[in-house]
């Protein structure tokens, strides 16, 4: 009875243990691949924010020009 007993305890902590693992690689996989995606969509913003500034710029500048051209 107490070899069956310690038997079962013996499988219960190798089960939680195999479990624990599973666990901790899954949420270590989900961490690296939520922070590329992270990485992925700040470079998106980044590029599109830079977009709007540049064309923003370059309608400032032409505009300058033609307010010049007024004097």
């Amino acid at each position: 009875m107490t070899a069956t007993a310690d038997f079962r305890q013996m499988a219960q902590y190798i089960g939680l243990a195999i479990c624990t693992l599973t666990m901790r690689t899954a949420l270590w996989v989900f961490g690296i691949l939520w922070g590329i995606v992270r990485e992925i969509v700040n470079g998106v913003f980044r590029v599109a924010i830079g977009l709007i500034v540049a064309i923003l710029s370059t309608i400032a500048f032409f505009g300058f020009i033609l307010w010049l051209f007024t004097f």
